[in-house]
């Protein structure tokens, strides 16, 4: 009975449109993840079967692409969210979200591939500003910490999904990957029309109520955008804050886009397969034995974020937002390193928990932040800024990424290198064979072979240069609260 109260109190606490936008965010981060989960493998892994086998340095271009695009669009697309309703702008973007789904399952040409990629991008970047903006107009000071730490649990409740359902889907086919998020995200019409009644609070209620913002939205959309895009985004406290979290953002495409690459050529999970015994869906093969399938290690990253987020976002709710961003980074960052310093499948978990709560302590601050400090009538415009630190972050990191994982992590480029210095083949090895070739040369087993690669190259030197790159974020976040700290009632 105290359980069911609770619940109803939790449901009352938020208007009917929280529920909605959630609903729709989870659709939507479920169709995400399913691509998500593949892409790097699909694009760049040497040895599989069927994937487009373009290397890495291909794929940081790709992913390049895709973070600059659809990080840097809602700068505009926040924009027209507040001017002409953020539930307009929700149907355009999924129609076209819907059709770069469907065309990423058909197209193996890089060109064409790249341009799905960037109808895609220009899809979810209208999307994130109008329904962020619809979450954090139906949120207030009293809710608005809980509300953004309940928002990112859903969330990865879809996440928790996305593992399972990817590889399930892989398993039939690349093709179906893309195709099956289609139909995922095509839900999100129905939910729009089954909630048709909910009145988005967007700027079509304040041009009714506000003649002076009725007036400001009609201005040209040039001067609009110069006013209050330009303008804010150069004002120190927004700028300074975007440079450093882009630092974060860097840290956290390596977690999505690089370690996908190597759980598959360096983690070792036998040992937690043969002494849990877990069952064969939770498992793939590998040449060096039966391993947890990776799409399930991204797993316990959602499971922890649904199970402790909302404490979290409680505990930290009464300390100052800079000290609590600052202190996500810094775990974030040695979340990464711990997973990248060894093959051993235990430190790998730790890794990844140790990384998990520095993401859910970083990310809901970060927007409680920007829509804290946001006039009332601008939230989609301010919280468009946050894709100003994913674009620049996630756009380095994809190519700072790509650059150093192909260069000194992935084991099939290691495995061709050791060949031509050690056994002198300097013909054309094709990297998908050079481990086959290798450990018939050397007469060991793949699983020798690869322990032999990273003795002799050691491929966790990857992971260095982002070591650096967030205790630099790290040390710049605590710099900038000393300076700006946190009042809601103030805007930049």
């Amino acid at each position: 009975m105290a359980a069911k109260r609770n619940m109803i109190n939790l449901l009352n606490k938020y208007p009917k449109q929280y529920w909605v936008l959630n609903i729709i965010q989870m659709i939507e981060k479920l169709a995400y993840w399913v691509v998500l989960m593949q892409m790097p493998v699909y694009i760049a892994q040497k040895d599989a079967a069927g994937g487009l086998h373009w290397g890495q340095s291909t794929k940081g271009m790709i992913f390049f692409v895709w973070a600059a695009v659809q990080n840097l669009s809602p700068l505009l697309f926040g924009v027209w969210a507040d001017k002409y309703g953020r539930k307009k702008m929700l149907f355009i973007s999924f129609i076209i979200i819907l059709v770069a789904y469907t065309l990423l399952g058909l197209f193996r040409d890089i060109s064409l591939f790249v341009t799905a990629i960037i109808i895609l991008a220009i899809g979810l970047g209208m999307f994130k500003p109008a329904l962020q903006g619809a979450i954090a107009s139906s949120l207030n000071d009293k809710n608005s910490s809980t509300g953004w730490g309940l928002y990112f649990m859903l969330l990865n409740v879809a996440v928790f999904f996305g593992p399972a359902l990817s590889k399930y889907l892989k398993d039939i086919s690349w093709e179906m990957v893309f195709w099956g998020s289609a139909a995922i995200f095509s839900l999100n019409f129905f939910v729009l029309i089954f909630f048709k009644s909910v009145t988005f609070k967007d700027s079509d209620e304040g041009k009714k109520t506000n003649p002076k913002r009725h007036k400001e939205l009609n201005l040209s959309f040039k001067k609009y955008v110069t006013d209050n895009v330009i303008t804010n985004l150069f004002k120190p406290q927004i700028f300074w804050l975007i440079i450093i979290m882009s630092g974060f953002m860097i840290i956290y495409m390596q977690f999505y886009e690089t370690l996908p690459n190597f759980f598959i050529d360096w983690t070792d999970t036998s040992q937690i397969v043969t002494s849990i015994g877990l069952p064969d869906f939770l498992l793939m093969e590998t040449d060096r034995g039966m391993m947890v399938s990776y799409e399930w290690l991204y797993t316990l990253n959602s499971v922890l974020i649904i199970g402790f987020i909302v404490i979290v976002a409680r505990l930290l709710s009464g300390i100052n937002k800079s000290k609590v961003i600052a202190f996500g980074i810094l775990l974030s960052t040695i979340g990464l390193i711990t997973i990248g310093s060894s093959m051993a499948s235990m430190l790998t978990i730790i890794g990844i928990i140790v990384y998990t709560f520095g993401e859910m302590t970083t990310n809901p601050k970060f927007n409680e932040y920007l829509g804290g400090i946001a006039p009332k009538n601008s939230k989609s415009t301010y919280l468009s800024y946050l894709n100003i630190s994913f674009a620049l972050g996630l756009g380095i990191g994809s190519l700072l990424g790509g650059f150093l994982y192909g260069r000194f992590g992935e084991k099939a480029t290691m495995a061709v290198n050791y060949l031509n210095s050690h056994y002198g083949i300097k013909d054309s090895i094709e990297p998908s064979q050079a481990m086959a070739i290798l450990c018939e040369q050397a007469n060991i087993t793949m699983a020798e072979a690869t322990n032999l690669l990273w003795n002799q190259y050691d491929p966790y030197i990857v992971w260095l240069p982002f070591a650096m790159i967030g205790l630099a974020s790290f040390i710049g976040m605590i710099l900038y609260g000393k300076k700006y700290g946190y009042n809601s009632e103030n805007t930049p």
